[in-house]
């Protein structure tokens, strides 16, 4: 469990991690893509696990390893292609112009047996019934080309957004993801509020709360 190891020592964590922000912040946004142990180090039969989500899976403002996703990766040994993108969602565009539709390609292509989607705040400005069908058509595509895969959609995850404005896409994701057998993960919030845990842009999470989401997925997963 994640409780053994970094979040066991949060407090001597905090330290280094507000150090390792300083450094950091004048970084605009963290690569996102593959993050995983090195290969000689996972046996053969480790779990491919992909990840489709926004910034807060990324890890923007930090070191991709440091980005919940790959946290959990490195403690349960995973084969990660964590394919988040900052800005990204259902319909909002990244940087580079693509929405979730782009990371789920990729999420067939690598063939995962683990499927790990969320909804984004990034989608708030759009037409809710738009985001409701893009969801559909997205987790639709996953269950058609990996029949065998455990699909996990996950709420909504922010420093600003409020409970009531997330909701709707939460609702209708949770909806989609048990449309086709698949689990879904209310993870709350685990780092909004919370001293310590949020950036200074008041939406990303320091590498603490990078932890607590990595805690809190990690439970409801019962890894």
């Amino acid at each position: 469990m994640l409780a053994r190891r970094p979040l066991a020592t949060a407090a001597a964590t905090m330290t280094v991690a507000l150090v390792a922000l300083a450094v950091l912040s004048g970084c605009a946004a963290a690569n996102a893509g593959t993050s995983e142990p090195s290969a000689a180090s996972l046996p053969a039969g480790a779990l491919r696990v992909a990840v489709i989500g926004d910034s807060i899976e990324s890890g923007l403002g930090l070191d991709p390893s440091e980005a919940w996703p790959a946290l959990l990766a490195a403690e349960h040994g995973w084969r990660l292609d964590n394919l988040s993108e900052p800005g990204a969602g259902f319909v909002a565009q990244g940087p580079d112009g693509k929405t979730f539709s782009a990371q789920v390609d990729r999420a067939l292509a690598a063939k995962p047996e683990l499927v790990l989607i969320g909804a984004s705040d990034n989608d708030l400005d759009a037409d809710p019934d738009q985001v409701a069908s893009a969801m559909s058509q997205a987790v639709d595509r996953l269950r058609t080309a990996l029949p065998d895969a455990r699909i996990v959609g996950f709420s909504a995850l922010t420093g600003s957004a409020t409970d009531d404005d997330l909701s709707p896409a939460d609702a209708a994701l949770r909806r989609t993801v048990a449309d086709v057998g698949g689990t879904w993960l209310d993870l709350g919030q685990p780092y909004r509020d919370r001293a310590g845990l949020v950036q200074d842009d008041g939406e990303h999470p320091t590498l603490p709360g990078q932890q607590a989401i990595a805690a809190a997925v990690e439970a409801m997963l019962g890894l």
